[in-house]
């Protein structure tokens, strides 16, 4: 309970004098009583730093020249007296007051205010009430006893709070004062008091060498403590269990000091005081607070004697602890006692059953306080280095048992976390692994939410701990089971990352025991963000490997492959992997996955003309091993790798020392091989991969340094002539199955850009070629001016005909002209080059082949019925030329051929029939003209001529 207010003073009978008092003693009473109004007024407003500090200045210079302050004269005036006393009381009071009403989160400062201004309060009332009393003193003439009781109960409580705040030197202040009150209380005891004032009278007595005992040994007087003690002793055997508690409390004090320092004998001797005081009480007449102190002080008394560690102590501690069982029974604090019992028995007699079954009990007596579990955390790790085996049992029952539904999830974490620790040093068993996990899945039955961040990584690092240690001694079905347990949902919060790592290591585990379906399931069982992640995805690789699946392997080096920009480790890996498995396939995908992804520079550790050497050659056994679709996707990606190839000789990578990686030998291998593969494979292959392999080989031919032997550059153009002419053919032979317009004239135009290129070289390596050379050379230049002038066709370019019929002439190859005449018949050109063309083309034929009468016939034929529609005066420029040779070849042995002759007469004729009825009569004429003039030469005896002249004769030019 908190201190009432004090009484005020009442009136006492006091001696009269007729002493005048002193003016200086009368200032400074209006003094104290100024600064106590002073410190009534601002006391309640001193709430903050800079206020209580100023105040409490001010306080101390006041308490400091208060100290000496004598008290009034017995002659001083009553009114006087009593207020200085009222004001006294005043401020006690208020200080108290302030005290109980102390809000939270004041300065600390202020509680010292307020204790200083009790203080202050206390030797005001003592100036006002206390004067000194002569040996010789008549009874009538000593202080009234209801003063002095009223004095030592201020001092007792002023002297009581200054040792609990440290304040030695006021308490010394108190102290002093109540050594005169204690003086007048002795001497009253001798007098023929009440039976009430005579206890009162004790018992304050015995409180005040109490309290001087307390603030002896706070001084280090420890002699004038023990003097101090004993000289109270004789009225402590008849204290009220008040005054009891309170002795009790300070011998307490004094023992748990000693016990602090390890002065066990000393605690021994200051705890059998306090024990020896309390227990001189009437059990039932104490109250709880002051039961509990008893207990506490017989649990200090045991810790001591237990420390002293001798035989007698260790004896006598027994003893007050069955004591203690007998009257409480199996309590905690019991069950505690024993435990320190145990523990102070040599190693070699240690009870380890004992042990562990007082921990039982304390689980099962568990009152849930943070304390207590302390407690069981402490003995729990005790035990465990007695016998590890009987602590994870009963780390275990405290897992089962209600301290998990308490709510304190903090509690379940640091147990968890304790069991998880214990296992660290056992031997990994499935049976023990399959206990805890069934402890585990208790735990998470009874949670409402998975442990916190810092608990479950904590946890978790406990677990890898385990996990690495048996995987790395291939242990491989132990570690499993540690990653399923990490893998509880308690410990989700250790993070994703984690998460993904334990699936990791179980695919692992997994495929180290060639359970290749387990290892998909655990892969189907992680999140997507995980299964993505480059790590797991190689992993999955490793399994496609093992279990044969391409599927699975492409789509992993495909995820892989993503990531590979910077990093290629994970790819190169999968290509060792891949070789290792001897699956050519898979390591050829993996390399084709390197190749595209990785940006290779000086700083790579892979040399790049190596990996494709090994990339090609993995795909071109790929080929021969494969049919169907399979197949086919191999030669796509032989094609392929050859233009990767080229791309990055394109690029001219170089070594950290700047070197060239494709050197010359490093070209003639792609250069030859993609040559000879789409040479070899010209008839069996589609026709795209093939044409892929040439244009490869193309470019890498641009990449060859031009200081070459002239031998090998011979070599070189020969072989790009060659891939210019398969170009060219393979291009036109696509532009004529394309249906896309686009696309088609694309062809042609890349087909026209090989013919130029063919033709260029063939320049340069005609003078110098042999002769069987230059003709095969000169035959492939004729067939590709036979492709020139289809393209040129398709792409209207009718200017750049003249040229290609000029190089053509060049070739001498009947065959090619034949071939551009057929083109030129079929090309849709104008009439004005059509005509010229087609004349070209025969009269070259005509050159080449000494043509007969009958086969010119027929080309003129041909001419004149592909230029009469779209070309008036061309077509009659052939009829011109079939009278010349009509009229030429009449007297020789082959006469133009009759049917030819009369065809073209009669269209002719017809032709002007045409126009007279378009009435075009100038074209008309010239027609019939032509007609009757060809119809001259034909060997019937003159008849078409006539019949020309008899038909003519009937058109009427004269009509209107």
């Amino acid at each position: 309970m908190p201190p009432r207010d004090l009484p005020r003073p009442w009136d006492s009978p006091r001696p009269t004098s007729r002493n005048i008092p002193r003016p200086e003693s009368a200032g400074k009473t209006t003094q104290l009583k100024a600064f106590a109004d002073n410190l009534l007024k601002r006391l309640p407003e001193a709430r903050d730093p800079p206020a209580i500090d100023t105040l409490h200045e001010e306080l101390m210079k006041k308490l400091n020249n208060t100290h000496g302050f004598p008290n009034l004269p017995r002659g001083k005036s009553r009114s006087q007296r009593n207020e200085l006393d009222r004001k006294g009381t005043d401020l006690w009071n208020l200080c108290m007051r302030l005290r109980r009403d102390e809000m939270p989160g004041e300065p600390p400062t202020r509680k010292r205010l307020l204790l200083r201004g009790r203080v202050f309060a206390f030797l005001m009332i003592d100036i006002a009430r206390f004067w000194k009393v002569a040996e010789d003193a008549r009874p009538e003439d000593w202080m009234p006893l209801a003063d002095v009781v009223h004095l030592m109960r201020l001092a007792l409580k002023a002297g009581k709070m200054c040792l609990d705040d440290c304040g030695a030197k006021f308490a010394n202040m108190v102290f002093l004062k109540a050594s005169n009150y204690s003086d007048l209380l002795g001497r009253l005891t001798q007098t023929m008091l009440e039976p009430d004032d005579l206890a009162e009278c004790k018992r304050l007595e015995s409180e005040y060498y109490i309290l001087r005992t307390a603030m002896c040994w706070k001084e280090g007087n420890l002699n004038v403590a023990d003097f101090m003690h004993d000289k109270g002793q004789p009225t402590i055997q008849t204290l009220d269990p008040s005054s009891a508690e309170l002795l009790t409390e300070v011998l307490f004090e004094i023992g748990k000091d000693f016990s602090k320092k390890g002065d066990f004998k000393m605690a021994v001797k200051w705890l059998e005081r306090a024990y020896d005081i309390i227990n001189s009480q009437e059990l039932d007449r104490l109250p709880r607070d002051a039961l509990e102190l008893r207990l506490s002080v017989c649990q200090a008394h045991i810790h001591a004697l237990l420390g002293m560690n001798t035989p007698e102590a260790s004896q006598k501690a027994h003893v007050l602890v069955s004591y203690v069982e007998q009257e409480v029974g199996e309590q905690p604090v019991v069950l505690l006692l024993r435990l320190e019992l145990l523990q102070k028995a040599p190693a070699e007699v240690f009870d380890v059953e004992a042990y562990a079954d007082i921990l039982k009990h304390m689980v099962q007596r568990f009152n849930f306080s943070e304390a207590h579990f302390k407690l069981l955390i402490h003995h729990a790790r005790k035990l465990h280095d007695k016998s590890p085996s009987m602590a994870l049992r009963m780390v275990n029952g405290m897992l089962k048992s209600n301290i998990v539904s308490s709510g304190r999830d903090e509690w379940v974490e640091r147990l968890v976390l304790l069991r998880l620790w214990m296992e660290e040093s056992q031997r990994d068993s499935e049976l023990a692994i399959d206990e805890l996990m069934n402890v585990l899945r208790g735990v998470e039955e009874n949670l409402t939410q998975p442990f916190g961040a810092s608990a479950a990584v904590a946890a978790l690092t406990i677990m890898w701990k385990k996990i690495e240690v048996n995987y790395n001694q291939g242990h491989f079905q132990l570690a499993e089971g540690w990653c399923r347990i990490a893998l509880q949902s308690i410990f989700e919060n250790g993070g994703p990352a984690n998460r993904s790592r334990l699936c990791r290591k179980l695919i692992l585990c997994a495929l180290n025991r060639n359970n290749t379906e387990g290892a998909r399931q655990i892969f189907h069982e992680m999140p997507g963000s995980a299964r993505n992640e480059t790590m797991t995805r190689y992993l999955m690789y490793k399994v496609a490997l093992q279990s044969g699946d391409h599927d699975l392997a492409a789509d992993c080096l495909e995820r892989i492959g993503a990531g590979a920009a910077q990093d290629p480790n994970f790819l190169y890996a999968c290509v060792l992997d891949a070789q290792r498995a001897r699956d050519k396939i898979c390591a050829g995908q993996a390399m084709k996955q390197l190749l595209e992804r990785h940006e290779f520079n000086e700083d790579s550790p892979i040399h790049l003309p190596a990996l494709l050497r090994s990339n090609i050659r993995i795909a071109v056994a790929a080929v021969e091993g494969e049919k169907g679709s399979a197949r086919n996707a191999c030669i796509e990606d032989v094609a392929g790798l050859f233009e990767q190839a080229a791309k990055a000789v394109q690029r001219d990578p170089k070594d950290k020392e700047g070197n060239r990686l494709f050197t010359v030998k490093e070209l003639d291998w792609f250069c030859q091989n993609a040559y000879n593969l789409g040479l070899k494979n010209s008839s069996n292959w589609d026709l795209y991969p093939v044409l892929r392999l040439f244009a490869s080989c193309l470019e890498i031919f641009n990449h060859y340094p031009s200081d070459l032997p002239t031998d090998s550059m011979v070599d070189l153009r020969f072989r790009t002539m060659f891939s210019h002419f398969v170009m060219a053919a393979g291009k036109i032979s696509i532009a004529r199955t394309e249906d896309n317009t686009a696309k088609q004239l694309q062809c042609y135009l890349d087909a026209r850009k090989h013919v130029k290129a063919y033709d260029c070289l063939f320049q340069v390596q005609a003078t110098a070629a042999d002769a069987l050379t230059k003709k095969d050379l000169n035959i492939k230049l004729a067939a590709l001016l036979v492709f020139d002038f289809e393209a040129a066709l398709a792409l209207k370019d009718y200017d750049g005909l003249g040229e290609i019929l000029q190089l053509a002439r060049s070739c001498k190859d009947v065959r090619s002209w034949k071939a551009i005449g057929d083109l030129a018949l079929g090309g849709k050109l104008p009439g004005d080059k059509l005509y010229s063309t087609l004349g070209i083309v025969v009269n070259e034929i005509w050159e080449l082949e000494s043509m007969k009468c009958d086969k010119l016939a027929k080309y003129t034929r041909c001419m004149f019925q592909a230029v009469r529609l779209l070309d008036a005066e061309s077509g009659q420029k052939v009829i011109l030329q079939a009278i010349g040779v009509a009229k030429s070849a009449k007297e020789t042995p082959n006469p133009y051929p009759t049917e030819e002759l009369e065809w073209l007469a009669t269209t002719a004729f017809n032709q002007a029939v045409d126009c007279y009825n378009e009435r075009r009569y100038e074209e008309c004429h010239t027609w019939a003209d032509l007609a009757t003039n060809l119809a001259h030469y034909a060997s019937d005896g003159g008849a078409l001529e006539r019949q020309c002249h008899e038909k003519r004769a009937k058109l009427d030019f004269d009509m209107k």
